[in-house]
């Protein structure tokens, strides 16, 4: 009589062990940022995942307006950066709590940007930067090292008006334009 092999515990362990991995990686390079925008191993942007979880583009607006059709973020704002100019977009955040965020420009326009916090109160000019780059969207969260203002200094070295569409959640209020 022909006996089926059964596989031993030892390969058995070391199967779900790699299926786990797998999992994680796919987690990682495809759920996440396909999902909730999330993408931490910048993989999910190569591959082109990032775009499933992003919102089209509202119609541009002239001026900073506040909307609260999409339920899934607390707040979007729709922010207009005239060409050759610079402009701070801040929030008040308190220590340790979470804020999240996707933005992008309407047309595909890269601007030079730096997302930073300032501490409450203080008056020495310090401030920190979590991302400093050039490009025409950006997405993460960032769980607040210090209470006071975290935001983003954007500047649009081109010679035409850019509109930039900000998705925010989390535990803040909004300080607006500086």
């Amino acid at each position: 009589m022909n006996t089926i092999p059964q596989p031993s515990v030892k390969s058995l362990l070391i199967a779900c062990f790699f299926s786990i991995i797998v999992a994680i990686i796919i987690l990682l390079v495809a759920v996440l940022p396909a999902e909730f925008n999330i993408d931490p191993t910048g993989l999910g942007k190569k591959f082109g995942f990032t775009v499933l979880s992003q919102k089209e583009n509202e119609a541009a607006k002239p001026s900073v307006v506040s909307c609260s059709d999409q339920p899934e973020w607390k707040d979007t704002v729709l922010i207009k950066l005239p060409a050759n100019s610079e402009l701070e977009y801040k929030f008040s955040i308190n220590k340790d709590d979470k804020f999240e965020f996707v933005w992008n420009t309407n047309d595909g326009t890269k601007l030079y940007f730096d997302f930073h916090g300032e501490p409450k109160g203080d008056t020495t000019g310090y401030f920190k930067s979590y991302k400093v780059t050039t490009d025409s969207q950006s997405s993460g969260s960032l769980t607040a090292p210090f209470t006071g203002v975290h935001g983003w200094y954007w500047k649009n070295k081109t010679n035409k008006d850019v509109t930039i569409n900000l998705n925010t959640r989390g535990n803040y209020k909004i300080v607006g334009l500086l």
